[in-house]
């Protein structure tokens, strides 16, 4: 009895562990995720956002005054968002995505597609 025991705890030990090595394994299938970084107190939080391509980034402004989501190069802009508005993009492909507010430049973000 002590022996059958002792195999079930090994079992259900290593069975979390299993599931979540096998959905790591190359090629294994992944759903878009959604990340939202919110715009408050003039900064974008959190300023460095790790996703994956497929992935939907949301910024949300959460001041009283407007903000911009822009592209370093220009590769997207949102529009003006006031109080309580948000604007969203799909990650296309891998790279370092640096944005900024086109009102307060010194407003900086990163989005780190990999």
């Amino acid at each position: 009895m002590l022996m059958l025991r002792t195999f079930m705890t090994l079992v259900l030990m290593l069975t979390p562990h299993w599931e979540v090595a096998s959905s790591a394994l190359p090629g294994a299938a992944s759903q878009p995720r959604h990340h939202v970084v919110e715009i408050q107190a003039f900064q974008f939080q959190p300023q460095r956002t790790v996703v994956l391509p497929g992935d939907t980034i949301q910024w949300i402004n959460r001041d009283i005054v407007p903000h911009t989501v822009t592209a370093n190069g220009g590769t997207w802009e949102s529009q003006t968002l006031g109080e309580g508005q948000s604007w969203e993009v799909i990650v296309e492909n891998n790279g370092v995505y640096s944005y900024f507010c086109e009102f307060h430049p010194n407003m900086t973000g990163v989005l780190a597609a990999h």
